[in-house]
């Protein structure tokens, strides 16, 4: 979660890389022993959505270094842990929603935060970030 802040909020996805690439570490390790703690699947979705939108050069900088990332592929593990994870699951419905309404897939994200509205009726962020989805996309 601190990479992904780094990264997403403070707009410093270098040095969020560390973090990142340990948090990925971790969870394949993980998954390697409970192939069933879906949860894992949310650092690996950050990871490879962050780097997977990192602008060419850095990408290729970072190709050499054994680091790769792909959009879609961490979108499908944001999505997994979505629909399967046990503790992090509103955590993975957050960013799967936010990289959706990055690439446009408002109506997606839209459905996301009808969920979180739902399971979370209390959080004025959900209904804010629902609101402004539904809006742009028409």
């Amino acid at each position: 979660m601190e990479g992904d802040f780094e990264a997403l909020i403070e707009k410093r996805q270098l040095s969020a890389l560390s973090l990142i690439r340990r948090a990925e570490m971790e969870a394949t390790r993980l998954l390697a022993v409970r192939a069933d703690a879906q949860d894992a699947y949310v650092a690996l979705g950050a990871a490879n959505y962050i780097i997977g939108c990192l602008p060419v050069y850095k990408r290729f900088l970072l190709w050499f270094g054994g680091v790769r990332g792909d959009r879609e592929r961490g979108m499908e593990q944001l999505q997994r842990a979505a629909e399967r994870g046990r503790y992090l699951r509103p955590m993975a419905k957050v960013l799967l929603a936010l990289a959706s309404e990055r690439e446009g897939r408002l109506d997606r994200a839209g459905a996301l935060f009808e969920e979180l509205v739902r399971e979370f009726p209390a959080n004025p962020v959900f209904a804010r970030e629902l609101a402004r989805a539904r809006k742009d996309d028409h």
